[in-house]
């Protein structure tokens, strides 16, 4: 890996939409960190607390220093849903899009008055066009642009002002399932799926504790932190046999064979990597970890929106994944042919592994500082 000798100042912006931008968002930061005068200043304001949590340490010494800013709207969903609201959401982003010059003027600013060398996004449209006013190299970082995420709901001419932000973007450093444009003006290069290695210690305490007699299968049912669905208990999941289900700490279900998460345990990958199964939403951070840990998975498909499309059609395209619908979940079990059928998905061929792809993609960006 190239070292660098001198300072320098990486502005690293990260989606507000939920917890997954942030969470792979951290073995990035971690890597790049290992490196003598990098300093990052993270820019995001919905996980905030857990981004300080995950980098204690480096924000101690000074190497990670995080800004609160509002980047982007994310999704907009319906109480109680994983639907789209699509009203709400163009109310909100014809909002954002009457205050897009002055934002960029902030960012702008920003970027000027602490002398920042680097811009990465995963994957606000504003701070690429901040940059290019100020020369600052830019690096787009996700398996999707907002402009793209959008284009079921809005109108091409609508999300012109998108377009001509991610337009600035210098290199786009493209993730697993994108199906996205060749953004980077000066280059651009395409990444598998990668995680936060998990600690083995805490792994074995965790299938100790929920599976002592090992004659349970670990069930890892994610649906994320930011999402409301509503009456969970009366789902029949619960009821099947021989399972036990971790949660995160916001799911209103209580039962003797469902674990939550402490709310302040920020590595939530040590779950999953205790997990014999995982049920999730199609979000690309549990999706990395439950492939990059050889887990099988179950997605919960909702109103399918174009992020979820190419992920699953990544996935399936590999027989990496089995579906259910949103509205089968209320009578949903695991049964044993489930079991057996999801075996199946498991890999005995070595993938890439996730170091690996957090040392590339980290390459990656020392070649494009130098």
């Amino acid at each position: 890996m190239v070292k660098m000798n001198h300072s320098r100042i990486i502005a690293y912006y990260i989606s507000n939409y939920g917890f997954g931008h942030a969470t792979r968002s951290v073995p990035i930061i971690r890597e790049l960190c290992e490196q003598p005068g990098i300093k990052v200043i993270i820019c995001h304001s919905f996980a905030n607390e857990f981004l300080s949590h995950s980098l204690h340490e480096l924000t101690c010494v000074g190497k990670v220093s995080i800004r609160r800013v509002t980047n982007d709207i994310g999704y907009k969903l319906k109480p109680h849903s994983l639907s789209l609201d699509r009203d709400r959401l163009r109310i909100e982003y014809n909002r954002y899009i009457s205050r897009l010059p002055e934002l960029i003027q902030v960012e702008t600013q920003f970027l000027k008055k602490n002398h920042v060398e680097l811009v990465i996004c995963d994957i606000p449209p504003v701070p690429f066009k901040a940059a290019h006013q100020l020369s600052i190299p830019s690096i787009g970082l996700s398996n999707f642009t907002w402009y793209t995420a959008y284009a079921q709901f809005l109108t091409e001419d609508i999300r012109q002002p998108f377009f001509d932000c991610y337009h600035h973007m210098d290199y786009f450093l493209a993730l697993a399932g994108s199906r996205e444009p060749s953004w980077g003006r000066r280059g651009n290069e395409t990444f598998g799926f990668f995680a936060r290695t998990p600690q083995r210690e805490t792994v074995h305490r965790i299938k100790a504790v929920l599976n002592p007699d090992g004659n349970q299968t670990i069930v890892f049912f994610g649906l994320g932190m930011k999402i409301d669905v509503g009456d969970l208990a009366s789902c029949k999941i619960w009821d099947s046999p021989n399972c036990v289900f971790i949660v995160s700490s916001n799911t209103e279900v209580d039962r003797s064979n469902i674990y939550k998460i402490p709310y302040d345990d920020t590595e939530s990958q040590n779950y999953i990597a205790a997990s014999d199964l995982v049920i999730s939403k199609p979000g690309w951070g549990t999706i990395a970890e439950a492939v990059s840990f050889n887990k099988p998975l179950i997605l919960i498909t909702r109103e399918i929106m174009q992020e979820d499309i190419n992920t699953i059609a990544y996935l399936q395209k590999r027989k990496r994944c089995e579906l259910v619908d949103w509205k089968d979940m209320s009578e949903f079990q695991i049964t044993d042919e489930l079991r057996k059928k999801i075996k199946e998905q498991i890999s005995k061929d070595r993938e890439k592994c996730s170091e690996e792809v957090v040392s590339s993609i980290v390459d990656e960006i020392n070649l494009i500082m130098e």
